[in-house]
């Protein structure tokens, strides 16, 4: 039987109450339970999670399966879109609303739960989608609301993306250019914000995509009118997804072309050490030899003796670089 409203607990947490139609209206949080226990007009309630006390109202909700209940107060967030009976349920990933780094924002995620007449979603972190939706809402239909938070969040996202793909710009420009080579501390933390956005967004496309092959496939036909809205805004998933994979595969050139470019360096020093190490070689022979304290060694009474000990060092290298110059090792 379903619950009246004197039944559900008072309605705590609650951020945002709107009734959709041609002309969305806010209510007040007297009127929530009301109209949520009635199922009269389509409506929109948007929840703060941090409050505990809003869990008793949410789980208590006669309009919504057990499963999307749960769903809307769950502790365990991950991306994911779950169908049962008439109603679709889930979490999508937003920006935080205070997010202070442009390129590397913190991601929250939208707890919802959608029928035909009610709308519900929850957060525990303020987000920049859902608050640009709650606005001023100007949809008819608790679909179109999700929609448009879904279509506002899929914006920042790519805000994010395309700041990424020109940060990855400038560091190709310094690659491009003789002798450029980025700072360290640039392309990995541009790699790992790049990895941190896909696991966000490729299970929403994913998740997506088997929602439009199961209506195809003629599942969840009654749904249809509540996917529709949200399979819309696959086509912006979609470019998001393709966006970051350009970012990573450019992102693993560059980091492949940096690799090379400190091998090449490195190649570089140790063939300049070896080449002095070469040369030094005949040298540190020749002074090791007019450095043993024994009897018969050349020159030891002539007045010129250590000029031509020089002399013969500055041969024995010289010969040494001719040689290495010879076999084009130089």
């Amino acid at each position: 039987m379903a619950e009246t409203p004197a039944s559900l607990p008072p309605c705590h947490g609650l951020i945002a109450a709107w009734r959709l139609g041609e002309v969305p209206k806010p209510l007040d949080p007297q009127e929530v339970a009301a109209m949520a226990a009635a199922g009269a007009a389509p409506i929109w309630l948007h929840f703060d999670l941090v409050d505990a006390r809003a869990r008793h109202f949410l789980l208590a909700l006669p309009a919504l399966p057990p499963a999307a209940r749960a769903a809307l107060v769950e502790v365990e967030e991950a991306t994911r879109i779950d169908v049962s009976g008439d109603a679709l349920f889930g979490c999508l990933p937003d920006i935080h609303f205070d997010a202070d780094a442009a390129a590397a924002p913190p991601i929250g995620l939208l707890h919802f739960a959608l029928t035909a007449r009610l709308l519900v979603t929850a957060r525990r972190h303020p987000l920049r989608g859902v608050h640009q939706a709650l606005l001023a809402p100007q949809v008819a239909t608790p679909a179109e609301a999700l929609g448009s938070a879904s279509r506002h969040a899929m914006l920042e996202f790519a805000h994010v993306i395309a700041l990424l793909g020109r940060q990855m710009a400038q560091i190709e420009d310094q690659l491009l250019r003789p002798g450029g080579v980025p700072p360290r501390d640039t392309l990995a933390p541009l790699r790992r914000e790049a990895l941190r956005l896909s696991r966000h967004l490729d299970p929403l496309a994913e998740a997506l995509e088997d929602l439009a092959e199961d209506l195809e496939e003629g599942q969840f036909v009654p749904m249809a009118p509540l996917l529709a809205p949200l399979l819309v805004e696959s086509r912006r998933v979609r470019a998001a997804v393709r966006g970051l994979a350009a970012v990573l595969e450019r992102g693993r050139i560059a980091q492949d072309q940096t690799a090379s470019r400190a091998a090449e360096e490195t190649n570089r020093r140790l063939l300049v050490l070896s080449v002095i190490s070469a040369a030094m070689l005949p040298a540190s022979l020749v002074a090791g030899i007019f450095g043993m304290n024994v009897g018969g060694l050349p020159w030891l009474e002539h007045s010129g003796g250590f000029v031509l000990a020089l002399a013969l060092i500055g041969t024995s290298v010289a010969g040494v670089l001719v040689a290495l110059r010879l076999g084009r090792m130089l």
